[in-house]
């Protein structure tokens, strides 16, 4: 497998190589023509490697999604804390989340990085013919900004990234222009993608690994999740939802659009960011969110198959003392201790912190690539697990199931919800039981058994519903727990039908005062600093597709 994360070394050494080509080559020929040297200070895009800015473009994409190995979070952590995923330590808007300093990273990594380096792949690969690298190029961009208008509502588009001749203040337009365009651009790349395969030339790449099927496959899928999650302000979603649902989306787990991380952290650390931070030698850093958790633990009053896989327990001991604060905390608290030997922390709960790393509850082995929770009550150590061969899952079969259920009930689509829901309980369950095999003792695995009696359980509650809103609360409270490793597509479920509703009743902030809940996020210090067309927003402005009223918090 390729080493995704050195393209960054080959990139320099290939150019210290041309540098001292250009070099030994001038002082042969300056005597012939002049004229006919390159500066070699002056870096020429055109003669770039093609490949190596695609690996770029797709790399600082799920940076910016993710999180990066040198800790600067992505709209995945931040959203993920939101709606009880991870922990959240105070306030929405606190020292420890949402604040301008704490998010440029993610800023930069879009526009800089991410969309700056597509839209230099995109004029190269049209030079060149090489129409693959422009379709990936384009759908990369067109994923980029429809993840960056469901973060801030308004960002800067068409005055945008447009280097020295363009307008160094580009104006924040509203999202429901840029989604348009971006319905456009979606459609284009599907075009290049196809004329690439037709000649056989689609490239190779870390995603798909030359798969140009797949990539149009996520172009359809990128459609119809933009079609859902419009579907409150377009009046014609449903004949548009009917209409994509004829064309091939991402089906079934080898369809999956993730980004694989590796097991090498030497000489750059491409392991998964979260194992990184947590299997150290110091001991996790993270705490795990305690709602979360008791979803999987025992609400349905049986453990959920996913379990061992999701989380992984320390010690066999449950936290007391200076261990537990919340035993003694004013705050109110609605899960303190979850038993079972899980240290976990209620949503916004910042009281002090023990040095507990080598006890608290952390990741598991999916998505991570973390240990497998077979009773070893071991504290995390360098190498555990699967050595942090884990993935980001950005869009997968099973997130698409779960869509389409919601559509079925909301919008009459021509899918049956059931038999979504079904479906995108089995893709998850078969996605996380089979992820790193290698890893998990067969004593402790589930089995068949466990996986058709959660479905029987899930299926007999939807089948008693009184009524669609009950039966589309069961749908997205079972996304919910299958989107484990993507806080991103979880808040856009919350903010557009506030479900799962027990995020609310069950698992509502233990803050007297928590903020206001985020509908979108402030704007970065790299954005608002540097850029006199923006003014800081709060957390209130709401995206063009988010009508909903019902409460969240």
């Amino acid at each position: 497998m390729k080493n995704i994360f050195n393209y960054k070394i080959n990139t320099v050494v290939r150019l210290l190589a041309l540098s001292f080509l250009l070099a030994v080559g001038g002082c042969e020929t300056l005597d012939r023509d002049e004229s006919l040297q390159i500066d070699p200070s002056l870096l020429d895009p055109s003669r770039a490697d093609i490949n190596l800015i695609l690996n770029n473009v797709q790399n600082e994409f799920v940076k910016a999604l993710a999180e990066n190995n040198a800790g600067a979070t992505g709209v995945h952590v931040r959203a993920a804390e939101f709606v009880r995923m991870q922990h959240l330590f105070g306030t929405y808007t606190g020292p420890f989340s949402l604040t301008p300093a704490n998010i440029n990273a993610l800023w930069t990594d879009f526009y800089t990085e991410t969309l700056n380096d597509a839209r230099t792949l995109i004029a190269i690969g049209e030079a060149q013919g090489n129409r693959g690298h422009v379709g990936i190029a384009k759908l990369i961009e067109a994923y980029s900004f429809v993840v960056l208008v469901d973060t801030f509502a308004r960002v800067p588009f068409s005055e945008a990234l447009k280097g020295s001749e363009g307008n160094f203040n580009p104006v924040a337009e509203d999202g429901s222009v840029i989604y348009e365009a971006m319905f456009a651009l979606i459609e284009e790349a599907k075009a290049d993608i196809l004329a690439s395969k037709a000649a056989g030339n689609f490239p190779e790449d870390l995603m798909y690994a030359g798969d140009a099927d797949k990539w149009v496959k996520l172009a359809n899928t990128l459609t119809f999740k933009m079609l859902i999650q419009t579907r409150l302000v377009d009046t014609n979603a449903q004949e548009k939802i009917n209409a994509i649902l004829t064309q091939p989306m991402i089906d079934t787990n080898v369809d999956d659009f993730q980004f694989q991380y590796l097991s090498v952290n030497s000489p750059v650390d491409n392991r998964h960011p979260s194992y990184i931070f947590n299997y150290g030698s110091g001991g996790a850093n993270d705490y795990m969110n305690s709602f979360y958790v008791k979803l999987l633990l025992d609400d349905k009053g049986f453990s959920d198959p996913r379990l061992r896989y999701y989380f992984y327990r320390q010690v066999e001991e449950n936290p007391s003392g200076d261990d537990l604060p919340c035993a003694d905390s004013s705050l109110r608290q609605n899960f303190c201790s979850l038993g079972s030997f899980y240290w976990t922390r209620d949503h916004q709960n910042n009281d002090g912190v023990s040095p507990d790393q080598l006890r608290r509850t952390t990741y598991g082995l999916y998505p991570v690539g973390g240990a497998f929770d077979a009773d070893d009550f071991e504290s995390v150590a360098v190498n555990d697990g699967a050595e942090g061969a884990g993935i980001f899952p950005i869009m997968l079969a099973s997130y698409v199931k779960f869509l389409r259920a919601e559509a079925a009930i909301t919008l009459n689509t021509s899918d049956n919800a059931r038999e979504m829901l079904e479906a995108g309980i089995k893709a998850s369950m078969d996605k996380v039981l089979k992820f790193n095999e290698g890893q998990v003792s067969s004593d402790f695995a589930a089995t068949d058994a466990d996986v058709a009696a959660y479905i029987t359980f899930v299926l007999d509650k939807y089948d008693a519903a009184a009524n669609n809103d009950e039966r589309l609360d069961i749908i997205m409270e079972e996304y919910y727990i299958a989107l484990w490793g993507n806080g991103y597509e979880a808040w856009n479920n919350y903010r557009r039908t506030s479900l799962p509703s027990r995020l609310l009743t069950d698992a509502a902030p233990v803050l007297p005062s928590p903020g206001a809940f985020p509908r979108s996020f402030i704007y970065p210090a790299a954005a608002i600093n540097l850029n006199n067309s923006l003014e800081e927003k709060g957390v209130d402005v709401r995206v063009f597709w988010d009508t909903n009223d019902k409460p969240i918090n």
